[in-house]
This record gives C-alpha cells, sequence and structure tokens, in this order.
C-alpha cells in the first residue's frame, strides 16, 4: 500500500527522509518493521506481523481505522481507502 498522508510530524519525516528525529529512539526498530509490513501488503487484511501487533479495526468514533501496536500504548493507526494508507499516526490512545 502507498502512503498518502501522515498526521504525526516525526512519523513524517521518518518515512520521507528516514530522519527518526521525533520518535522515541526505542520504538523505532519496531515502528521500522510495521511500516515495512503496512508498504508491502496489498491491503491491511493482509498485513503480515507477529501476534504482538494485534492488528485490528477500531469501532466507535474510530469506525475505519485501523491500530497496531508498537509498544505499551503506543499504536500505528491510520484509515485504508483504495489500497493506499492515509492519516497514518503514531500516538499512544489509550
Amino acid at each position: 500500500m502507498q502512503v498518502r498522508s501522515i498526521a504525526h510530524k516525526g512519523l513524517e519525516r521518518f518515512v520521507e527522509n528516514n530522519d527518526s528525529r521525533g520518535l522515541r529512539g526505542d520504538l523505532v526498530p519496531r515502528i521500522r518493521r510495521v511500516l515495512t509490513a503496512l508498504v508491502l501488503a496489498p491491503d491491511p487484511e493482509r498485513i503480515i506481523g507477529p501476534p504482538g501487533w494485534r492488528i485490528h479495526r477500531l469501532t466507535g468514533d474510530r469506525t475505519g481505522t485501523w491500530s497496531i501496536s508498537v509498544s505499551g500504548n503506543w499504536r500505528i493507526t491510520f484509515e485504508s481507502r483504495d489500497g493506499e494508507i492515509w492519516n497514518l499516526n503514531l500516538e499512544d490512545y489509550h
């Protein structure tokens, strides 16, 4: 899938320039693995990752948003439209 928009500025810098400033250093290796899996997957249903990633769709007011666990409360969230990634974000949503 191709990334079309990124909400988190540090994540945007990382995706565009491989510059990890703005991200927690301990999260960078896992973020890199998650982003690689996202880009290689044809759609969110077929993202390949370990069970610890807890890949799932959110519900309620976040219906349509996907979540992948990075560490602790940190998640990569995104929306998928027509095989593209929109509103890619790194957030602590708990």
